[in-house]
């Protein structure tokens, strides 16, 4: 499984060709044996493919561009317009994709809503559980050669998308898979021993164990 996990991209250059069935199917299968807190497994997928793309983009971009205005209806705050390029960007991304699935937390709050303590714990817990399931099509995604793209600049479009989509819940994520015939390099990665902190160590008859 390592393997899949360095060999991963986010790929934002993808071929017109489709997507297998049966590989899409095992591709959504894995995400739905992501680990899920209390197994409540709050996690829907819309698979967005064709003519239904250029629909989904179109909405996209009315959101981007709301937010590029910076009237009272953006979502994001001031400051937040540095990343409007990047959204611009992903929305030509998602229109060359075959295939885009939209996750969605089931149990989710419009983000408008306040939120009680235990209300928020249980959002983190899912939300923890659908990135979960999000990383594990990727990866799977990655073991049949066919590249992916996790994006939340769809979030620009947040109310665009959730209209069009016509789902409760809470939209998380999209996520863009298809082929690529382009090179990516690898991002850097900070070494383990900025990340990572040990505290106590194994008992001496553990240890002993392991020689």
């Amino acid at each position: 499984m390592i393997e899949e996990i360095v060999k991963r991209r986010s790929i934002r250059h993808f071929l017109q060709k489709p997507i297998p069935q049966e590989d899409l199917d095992e591709i959504l299968t894995a995400g739905l044996w992501a680990p899920s807190e209390k197994n409540a497994q709050p996690w829907k997928f819309i698979v967005i493919r064709g003519q239904e793309r250029k629909a989904m983009v179109k909405r996209l971009k009315e959101g981007i561009m709301r937010n590029r205005k910076g009237d009272e209806t953006a979502i994001f705050s001031k400051g937040y317009e540095k990343f409007i390029p990047s959204a611009i960007y992903t929305a030509r991304v998602l229109e060359q994709a075959p295939v885009i699935v939209f996750v969605i937390n089931t149990k989710g709050n419009d983000y408008r809503k306040s939120y009680t303590s235990d209300q928020y714990m249980m959002e983190l817990a899912d939300i923890q559980s659908i990135s979960a399931a999000i990383q594990n099509m990727c990866l799977e995604a990655t073991a049949h050669d066919i590249g992916s793209l996790w994006t939340c600049n769809v979030f620009f479009a947040y109310d665009e998308l959730k209209e069009w989509l016509g789902e409760e819940g809470e939209m998380v994520a999209a996520i863009a898979f298809g082929y690529t015939d382009k090179e990516v390099k690898p991002m850097p990665r900070k070494p383990l021993e900025e990340v990572v902190e040990y505290r106590g160590d194994y008992p001496e008859e553990w240890k002993a164990m392991l020689k």
